[in-house]
């Protein structure tokens, strides 16, 4: 076939055409696949196909558990690529299996670079960490635990105490957990001592807020702050630190007498709602979640008293911790337990972005706002909510 200049220049435009778009749809690709962190996973004898689950343990990313990513297991153990961002490092809980269980959950801290996870079977028995420098100082803070004589049966001590709670038997519960307080008291010493040592190591934030280490994520903000100000600006880049200082720091205007932070947030209709728009009326700010069974045991009693109180300049708006994609369970709580006030939510679980300017760390909960938005009490249950709001609303 011959082609003449005209149609030469047509092809030509077409296979450049052509060639532009491969080029573009492979370099997409190849941009979609870069990953700055890897958690390798070596479990022998695993079976292939297992969902290994994976979340990061913050309330920005905190999903329940059917809504965790998961990668598939191989016969070697698993793998899980994630992109963290500069000083992005955060603790991550990893699960093997569909079935959740405290003893089956494995937390890690989780930054750029490679975490080679060695376990002796799927309940992560017998860790061992390596790879980037987070992976190693995580592994020789266990070590150095490890090393203390009176910790050597630490694991014992534990499910001793355990099965003596399940069997309800008194006595051995009096000797078990005298033996674990004693245990854990030592475990804490030894943290603390650690983290001294290493105030240059991200890991001691992980140490402070993981639910598994010594201190179970239950400091006070006193022992929060200490451990902070010893640490490097090197040590506090990540986001465990971040958030924790941040708490600390948004804590303080959100005491009593403080003026309650202002915000806007959508309503059941999609309009937006502001906290500042209650001025001139004693508000109820409730945090509280459709699936909170705590919560839906408190609504009579918020029912109770908003309604003897509704016309004397008393009202309530209530926060939702409610899901992606569940707003219809939220609509039907609502319904359901007759709460006819004002409800405003973004459906971030965790995430919602007021619950983490009023940094709630567990619902129910609330604050009695006053006509002039300063918070006059915190977190009101049952009668105590119609004592206090009678002090205000006498007449």
């Amino acid at each position: 076939m011959i082609i003449n200049n005209k149609q030469h220049s047509y092809f030509s435009w077409v296979v450049k055409g052509i060639s532009t778009v491969f080029l573009f749809l492979l370099t997409v690709t190849v941009y979609a696949q870069q990953y700055n962190t890897t958690i390798q996973g070596n479990i022998p004898q695993m079976k292939p196909g297992i969902k290994v689950h994976y979340v990061w343990n913050d309330k920005e990313h905190m999903k329940s558990y059917e809504n965790w990513d998961y990668v598939l297991s191989t016969a070697e153990g698993f793998t899980i690529k994630l992109n963290v961002d500069e000083g992005g490092g955060n603790e991550l809980i990893v699960l093997i299996g569909d079935k959740v269980a405290a003893g089956k959950l494995l937390f890690i801290y989780a930054d750029k670079g490679i975490v080679t996870i060695s376990a002796k079977d799927s309940l992560f028995t017998d860790v061992a960490l390596s790879g980037n420098a987070g992976a190693k100082e995580l592994n020789q803070f266990h070590q150095f635990l490890a090393s203390s004589p009176e910790l050597t049966n630490y694991e014992s001590i534990k499910n001793d105490a355990y099965q003596a709670a399940v069997k309800k038997d008194p006595a051995a519960i009096q000797v078990t957990g005298g033996q674990l307080k004693k245990a854990d008291s030592i475990r804490k010493i030894m943290a603390i001592r650690w983290i001294n040592e290493h105030p240059n190591s991200p890991v001691c934030a992980f140490i402070m807020h993981s639910p598994l280490e010594p201190f179970g994520g239950r400091l006070t903000d006193e022992e929060k702050k200490a451990m902070l100000d010893k640490m490097t600006l090197y040590a506090r880049n990540n986001k465990i630190a971040t958030d924790m200082l941040y708490a600390l720091t948004n804590k303080k205007m959100l005491e009593v007498g403080q003026a309650a932070p202002d915000f806007t947030q959508n309503d059941t209709l999609g309009k937006p709602v502001s906290l500042k728009s209650f001025r001139g009326k004693y508000v109820l700010l409730d945090f509280w979640a459709s699936w909170c069974v705590p919560c839906r045991a408190e609504n009579p009693n918020v029912v109770k008293a908003y309604n003897k109180f509704k016309n004397k300049g008393f009202t309530v708006l209530s926060v939702s911790l409610d899901q992606p994609g569940k707003k219809e369970a939220w609509l039907k709580a609502i319904h359901t337990d007759h709460l006819t006030w004002t409800h405003v939510s973004d459906l971030k679980f965790w995430g919602n972005a007021v619950v983490k300017l009023y940094d709630i760390n567990a619902v129910p909960a609330n604050f009695l706002i006053g006509p002039d938005g300063v918070i006059l009490a915190k977190d009101l249950k049952g009668e105590e909510l119609e004592i206090t709001l009678a002090k205000y609303l006498k007449n």
